[in-house]
This record gives structure tokens, C-alpha cells and sequence, in this order.
């Protein structure tokens, strides 16, 4: 039986195969962090539409609040 050769094609070659599962592991580890990051993205984007929505409907609200208080004064102020 031959002793360990730590130079050998076999020992260099599983050390590469080593060195390729270490990397998988981060690779997996960044594709779920980048993942977990586009949830938290589309959460964020929606949240965004959500309140522009409201923000545009309050808008709405004011303007016409204003339309009417300026119509009351108009007519008032006719009369």
C-alpha cells in the first residue's frame, strides 16, 4: 500500500471539489439573502402605492372641500 501523496492529481482534485462546495454554500447563502431583499423590495413598493393612492384621494378630498367652502362664499357673498 503507497503512502498519502497530498500532491497527488486525486488529493488536488478534491480539493478543488471542496473548494466548489464551500462556494455553492455562499452562493446559496446570497441568492436567498438577495431573495429575502426582492420581498422586502416588493413589500416596500407596495406600501409606497398604497400611500400614494391615499395621499392622491385625500388630495381629491381637499380640492373639493375647497370647491365647496369657495362656492358658499361666492354665493353668499351674491346674495
Amino acid at each position: 500500500m503507497s503512502a498519502f501523496d497530498p500532491h497527488s492529481n486525486d488529493a488536488m482534485f478534491a480539493r478543488v471539489l471542496a473548494k466548489l462546495d464551500e462556494h455553492g454554500e455562499v452562493l446559496d447563502e446570497i441568492r436567498k439573502a438577495g431573495q429575502q431583499t426582492e420581498r422586502e423590495i416588493e413589500s416596500l413598493k407596495s406600501w409606497r402605492d398604497n400611500f400614494q393612492g391615499r395621499i392622491t384621494v385625500l388630495a381629491a378630498i381637499i380640492s373639493l372641500a375647497a370647491a365647496g367652502i369657495v362656492s358658499m362664499i361666492v354665493s353668499a357673498y351674491k346674495g
